[in-house]
């Protein structure tokens, strides 16, 4: 990461260097180090920001309006929307109970847990990822009527 890609990262996600350095625990001189190009970032650090950065411009784009006519969208409120199948497929373990957030850390299920609760089908209680009464009725699959 070169320093200029640090400083438009941190911009995006509204931080200054030292919240930066709080969050890694360091001298905030380091991190305005890294930011002028005197010190190396740290591939660690440069992809943990990049993914808050990737994170903070994606859940811009679904950021609501707080009144009306302020803020224009692009998506259709009444058009029916394709579910992934891997979020379906975490919709559906919702929707047998609670799943624990660091059990979806670091795996491929960070994708499908944004987008349901982008969507209001899941959200989150404490550190666990619950269903909704939206995604409940989604979520469930039911018996094929018996043939009589």
């Amino acid at each position: 990461m070169k320093p200029e890609r640090l400083r438009t990262c941190l911009e995006t996600i509204r931080w200054a260097p030292t919240t930066l350095a709080q969050c890694l625990e360091i001298n905030t001189r380091l991190v305005e180090e890294w930011a002028d190009g005197t010190t190396a970032i740290p591939i660690s650090v440069a992809s943990w920001v990049e993914a808050l950065c990737f994170t903070h411009e994606a859940s811009d784009l679904m950021r609501p309006a707080v009144l009306e006519g302020i803020r224009h969208s692009s998506r259709k409120t009444n058009r029916p929307e394709h579910i992934p199948a891997y979020s379906y497929g975490l919709l559906r373990r919702i929707h047998a109970g609670p799943v624990a957030l660091r059990s979806l850390f670091g795996t491929d299920d960070e994708a499908a847990v944004f987008f349901l609760v982008s969507r209001g089908l899941a959200e989150r209680d404490a550190d666990q990822l619950v269903i909704t009464p939206v995604g409940s009725a989604l979520g469930e699959i039911s018996e094929p009527p018996a043939n009589s």
